[in-house]
């Protein structure tokens, strides 16, 4: 952030108002105006600026204005269909409420008193009002009292209380249940309530600002609300839910080829392989980052590589980067092309102390440097790489003063992550519109989601204070409406080799959106760590596979209804206000509650069960809900809890998705004491096609389980959907969990079962095999 962090903002007034025929402007003592629209039912937009109705949303935004004539009434507003918000004004100082029935929420525009470029708006905080939000933070899910920078930017080796980290998101959500996007592109700063116990300010060094306000009843509304402007996630690949080999880095072709053989042959899935920087140069002061070609020395024939993996059934991805060093033989053609960010003179803008040496950086925002790095990916997918991994694009070394299309770099700092991924995504809906994309990367913006964005957390210590680190960064993210963010399993940064920590930290990665072990100095692939932790790592790294049909559900319902895979507690019990600022444990999607463990050497933990009961998913020990309860810790286990009445798809264990298992289905369910109906569906596609969901290419089938007191009623039905490779025959096999003596019987689409007829299983559940 430019600038002061606490600059003094003066009061406004207002002259007079007016209204046409979609929004309402309020006229500023010689300051300026201010733009009031109704976006859409419970989003409104508030733009300041000397002409806001010249202003547009960010690229960030894709829902189009639902335009209607505002009414007035003395100082007040209401747009039809809006039977209970309105838009109250009242003076000295100007103040700006929104309100209905249930909720308000006021705010202040605010101007620096020494500086008229520096403009935002301040929100004023209840006495209890907790914020959250912002994007990738370690710090407490509450962030009332912190001071944060809106700002991309990297911290290598970070650990928990990093308040700053590479994937910054102006987006905030408030207990009081309404949230507020702070649509700045550009460096800005978030007080939430640091100087001020009662401002919650956001503002930035422009002279203007666009914001939007978002309502709802419940948190999932809210959500929702949100990710209807700004976008949800394509379905992935269903691959990305695999396991994917990862390290700094693969040096040669041989070395890529042999660590995918061995991983296999030691018995573990595995489904990719991701190549780091290497694969264009020989490293230590010949990075020659930029070529975004074969360095042919070490990899000699990459066509046939990339085939032979196919052949195992593991995916090839490969890193790339927005910088364009010296040394590269693409940076004399670049800057022939003009596509690097200029300097005051119109010159490609250097970058002299970058880390890896002297480099421009590509004008993501300009349509010829948009076209001449969407050529790159094309010629390389052309080869045959699956997938896309873009590093250092916050952009990590990014000095003022650099010039591109659309501004300079502080005006567009926070989106030019966000651009570089559009660029990935068009390139796809023009020359590959059927297939899914994967680009892994660590930078965006609100709305980058939509463009198939697989973010990780940086460069993370590897250390326990690095782990703890990842709970707030996930949850937080997923509040934000950024539904995948994950880490490098193990740790990346420093740090000695420590098997309980990678042990935990793979356990934890299995309940993630994406599992990638990643690290410098020490290997981070299961295979070199102990015997004993290796025999429990493949029953967790096979787990992880055994779940992919309710992990791919998961992501069905963040594609359909804006979900996200990791939930935080608030999010499914938000009348729970406790669970607003918990982060020690959450849920995978509404079966699981997750818990990771965070200290080296722990024997017990205590775990917040949320209402209802609960049972240990490994030892079946049952727990009531509404309460905390101390829970011990092994080695062999994580203390991951199935809530009673849910039911999880699995299928038997498998190497890869290109071996997807199609015998059988496993529904597993566990018994509710409360008697309460449940339903679950599932849903199914081929996997890759990127218009499954626009032409009906997929299967939904919803189980469904009512207890009685003497008897279970369980039914599944489909909806006849079709897709490519559907299983034409498929077995299903309920699994019933923790029945109690008094069920006698079972009835399975009209086939009644005794239960005294069925043979409990040594894990202790009955089993019933439909063909």
């Amino acid at each position: 952030m430019h600038g002061q962090d606490n600059p003094s903002f003066k009061s406004l007034q207002h002259k007079h108002t007016t209204s046409n025929d979609s929004s309402v402007i309020i006229e500023l003592n010689n300051d300026g105006r201010i733009l009031i629209q109704k976006w859409s039912d419970n989003i409104y937009r508030f733009t300041y600026g000397i002409e806001p109705e010249s202003s547009q949303p960010s690229d960030a935004v894709i829902l189009e204005q639902n335009i209607s004539a505002p009414t007035h009434h003395t100082e007040s507003w209401r747009w039809p269909g809006d039977d209970e918000v309105k838009i109250t004004l009242s003076q000295s100082p100007l103040s700006i409420q929104l309100s209905s029935s249930k909720k308000s929420v006021s705010f202040t525009p605010i101007i620096n008193s020494t500086n008229p470029q520096n403009t935002g708006l301040r929100i004023h905080l209840k006495e209890e009002e907790m914020i959250t939000g912002g994007g990738a933070r370690a710090i407490p899910m509450n962030r009332r009292g912190y001071s944060l920078r809106l700002n991309n930017e990297p911290h290598w080796g970070y650990g928990y209380g990093e308040e700053n980290l590479n994937y910054s998101v102006p987006v905030f959500l408030s207990s009081e249940q309404y949230m507020v996007f702070f649509d700045a592109p550009q460096r800005a700063h978030a007080d939430i309530g640091k100087s001020n116990d009662t401002n919650f300010d956001l503002y930035s060094e422009l002279p203007q600002w666009s914001a939007f306000l978002i309502l709802g009843d419940d948190y999932k509304e809210l959500l929702g609300n949100y990710t209807k402007l700004t976008g949800t996630q394509p379905l992935p690949p269903k691959w990305v839910l695999g396991h994917m080999a990862s390290r700094f880095g693969y040096r040669s072709q041989k070395e890529a080829m042999y660590m995918a053989e061995a991983i296999l042959a030691n018995g573990y899935p595995l489904d990719a392989i991701i190549i780091d920087l290497y694969w264009f140069g020989k490293g230590m002061s010949d990075f020659r980052m930029g070529n975004l070609d074969w360095e042919p020395d070490f990899w000699p024939n990459p066509d046939e590589m990339i085939s032979y993996l196919n052949d195992l059934g593991v995916k090839t991805i490969l890193i790339s980067e927005p910088f364009i060093m010296e040394q590269s033989s693409n940076f004399a053609i670049c800057d022939t092309l003009g596509i690097l960010g200029k300097d005051s003179s119109g010159n490609s803008y250097v970058i002299e102390d970058f880390w890896f040496g002297p480099a421009g950086l590509v004008d993501v925002f300009k349509k010829e440097g948009q076209d001449w790095f969407g050529q790159q990916y094309k010629r390389l997918k052309q080869q045959g790489i699956a997938g896309w991994w873009g590093d250092l694009g916050e952009p990590e070394k990014h000095p003022s003063g650099i010039q591109y299309q659309t501004g300079n770099s502080d005006e567009v700092h926070n989106t030019y992550g966000h651009y570089w991924s559009k660029i990935l995504h068009d390139n796809y809906q023009e020359h590959y519109p059927n297939d899914r994309l994967f680009f892994l990367n660590r930078a965006g913006y609100a709305g980058s989601q939509r463009y198939s964005v697989f973010p990780w957390s940086g460069d993370v210590s590897r250390s326990w204070n690095g782990l703890k680190a990842q709970l707030p960064i996930m949850l937080g993210m997923s509040l934000n409406g950024i539904p995948y963010m994950h880490s490098d399993l193990g740790g990346f940064a420093a740090g000695t080799k420590d098997e309980e920590l990678y042990l935990r930290w793979m356990q934890f990665g299995v309940f993630n959106p994406v599992f990638r072990p990643h690290g410098e100095s020490i290997p981070s692939e299961p295979i070199f760590f102990s015997d004993t932790i290796q025999e429990i790592l493949k029953k967790f790294v096979g787990l992880r596979y055994q779940l992919m049909p309710y992990n791919y559900t998961l992501a069905y319902q963040q594609t359909t209804l804006g979900l996200p895979l990791a939930r935080p507690l608030i999010l499914q019990y938000p009348d729970e206000t406790k669970y607003f600022n918990h982060f020690h444990s959450y849920l995978w999607g509404d079966a699981f509650l997750v818990a990771p463990v965070m200290e080296k050497g722990a024997q017990f933990i205590d775990v917040d069960f949320p209402q209802g009961d609960w049972y240990h998913y490994f030892s079946g020990e049952h727990f009531k809900g509404n309460h905390t309860s101390q829970v011990e810790v092994k080695l062999e286990t994580l203390p991951v809890f199935v809530k009673a009445g849910s039911i999880i798809p699995t299928v038997h264990p498998f190497k890869n998705v290109a071996a997807y298992p199609t015998d059988s289905l496993f529904v597993n369910y566990y018994f509710d004491p409360q008697l309460i109906k449940t339903t679950h569906t599932l849903y199914e596609d081929d996997g890759k096609n990127a218009k499954s969901l626009e032409t009906e290419a997929f299967e939904l089938t919803t189980f469904s389980v009512q207890p009685g007191k003497t008897r279970l009623e369980c039914h599944s039905e489909s909806n006849d959907g079709k897709y490519a490779g559907q299983p034409a025959n498929r077995k299903l096999v309920w699994r019933f969990y923790h029945l109690p003596e008094s069920i006698k019987t079972i009835t399975i689409n009209q086939t009644k079962i005794k239960v005294n007829t069925l043979v409990k299983n040594p894990k202790g559940y009955l089993e019933v095999i439909m063909n």
